[in-house]
C-alpha cells in the first residue's frame, strides 16, 4: 500500500519535501492556509509543481486549504511552515481528535514543548533543521542543497523502536535521534548563521535591496568570529545538560556531508550557501524567526542553568533595537515553553540524555 503523508506549509520547505516523497513513491497532500496562497496558487493553477536543481522536473501535486482534509488524509502530518506560524496551525489542529496521529514538526524550535500543553497528540517530534536549502520564484522551486542528514527527537522518553523505523522510512535522507527536544534545538544552528549575519549586514542590506550574496559578501571573519561567541554560550547549554555538541561547522558539515574548516571556507566554497542573495530588508525570518523562536530560549535556559548568556543577549537587543520588536516578551521563553517553573535540577533532570537512558 502506497504510504501517505500530509505536510502543512506550503512554502519552499513543504514543497521541496513534497516533491521529493512523490518521487521516492508517497503519495502526498499538502495544505495552504487560505490566506497565504502566494507559492501554492501557482501550483492550484497549474496542476504541477516545476523544480530544478537538486530535486529537477514537473511533479502533480494535491493541494488543499482545509485542515479536515489534511487530518483525513493521513496520521502522518509533518509542519513546514516558519515556527513563527506554528502556533497559528495549532489552534486550527485543536479542533480534531489527533491521539492516533504523529506530528513532524520541521525545524520545531520546541514547538513540542508549546504543543504537548494544548493538545493531546499520538506522538510529536521535532527536527533541527529543514532537509532542503531551496527558494521559489513564482510557483518555481529551486532546490539548491538537500541534506544527507538531519536531527529529530520526541518528547516520549522511551520511544518504540518500530515507530522510529516508521518515521525514518518516511524520509529520503538519514535521521539521527536525540536525546530530547532541546537537545534538537540546540542543534539548530540557524540561531548561530542568520541573526548576526543579518544585523551586521543591515546597512547593506537596507542601502543595496539585498543586492549581494548574503554568506559569501557578508559572511567575513569579524561576522565569524561574533558567531563563535553566540556558538560558545549554546554549547555550554548542552554541556549543563550532559551533551557534548558540536561547533555550528561541524554540525553544518554533518548534515550536508562537507569538510569545511571553518565557517568562513563554509561561506565561501558551499554550494547550497555561496550563491544564496541576502534578503531585501532586515523584516525576514532570518531576524523574526530565529530571534525570537532560539535565540530567546536559548537564552532563558542557559540564565537558568547559570551560564553567561550575554552573547546571545547581545544579539536580542540588537535586533530589538533594529526592528522596534521586543522578542524577548513576543518569543519562546520559558514561560511560553511551560518551563518557568523548573529548577536547574528539574530542567537537566527532565531533558539529560542520562535521564533518557541515553549515554554521550
Amino acid at each position: 500500500m502506497q504510504p501517505k503523508v500530509s505536510i502543512v506549509g506550503a512554502g519552499p520547505a513543504g514543497f521541496a519535501l513534497a516533491a521529493d516523497l512523490e518521487r521516492s513513491g508517497t503519495n502526498v497532500l499538502i495544505y495552504s492556509h487560505p490566506t497565504h496562497l502566494r507559492h501554492a496558487g501557482y501550483v492550484i493553477k497549474n496542476g504541477y509543481l516545476t523544480a530544478s536543481g537538486i530535486i529537477q522536473g514537473s511533479v502533480s501535486l494535491k493541494v488543499t486549504c482545509d485542515m479536515s482534509d489534511v487530518v483525513h488524509f493521513s496520521t502522518t502530518i509533518i509542519l513546514t511552515v516558519p515556527s513563527t506560524g506554528q502556533e497559528t496551525v495549532l489552534q486550527e489542529m485543536k479542533k480534531f481528535c489527533l491521539r492516533q496521529h504523529s506530528i513532524i514538526a520541521i525545524p520545531g524550535n520546541l514547538f513540542a514543548l508549546i504543543a504537548d500543553a494544548e493538545m493531546e497528540v499520538g506522538h510529536i517530534f521535532e527536527t533541527n533543521l529543514s532537509p532542503y536549502s531551496c527558494r521559489m520564484n513564482e510557483g518555481s522551486l529551486i532546490v539548491l542543497g538537500k541534506k544527507s542528514r538531519f536531527f529529530i527527537a520526541s518528547l516520549e522518553k522511551d520511544l518504540c523502536p518500530t515507530v522510529k523505523d516508521k518515521i525514518q522510512g518516511i524520509f529520503p535522507m538519514e535521521l539521527k535521534w536525540c536525546s530530547s527536544v532541546i537537545e534538537v534545538s540546540l542543534l539548530n544552528v540557524n540561531g548561530v548563521f542568520h541573526p548576526l549575519m543579518m544585523l551586521m549586514n543591515a546597512g547593506r542590506i537596507e542601502s543595496t535591496s539585498g543586492d549581494f550574496l548574503l554568506y559569501h559578501d557578508g559572511l567575513t571573519r569579524s561576522v565569524a568570529n561574533a558567531m563563535i561567541a553566540v556558538d560558545k554560550v549554546r554549547i555550554q547549554i548542552g554541556e549543563a545538560f550532559g551533551l557534548r555538541l558540536k561547533s555550528a561547522i561541524e554540525v553544518s558539515n554533518e548534515c550536508y556531508g562537507h569538510t569545511f574548516t571553518d565557517l568562513v571556507d563554509l561561506a565561501q566554497n558551499s554550494k547550497p550557501h555561496n550563491k544564496l542573495k541576502a534578503p531585501a530588508d532586515i523584516e525576514n525570518r532570518n531576524i523574526s524567526e530565529d530571534v525570537p523562536d532560539l535565540l530567546v530560549s536559548w537564552h532563558d535556559l542557559a540564565e537558568k542553568l547559570g551560564i553567561d548568556a550575554s552573547p546571545i543577549k547581545a544579539v536580542i537587543i540588537l535586533a530589538y533595537m533594529a526592528t522596534g520588536v521586543d522578542y524577548m516578551k513576543t518569543g519562546r521563553n520559558l514561560q511560553k515553553l511551560h518551563l518557568e517553573d523548573f529548577s536547574r535540577n528539574e530542567l537537566i533532570e527532565r531533558f539529560s540524555p542520562i535521564s533518557h537512558g541515553l549515554r554521550r
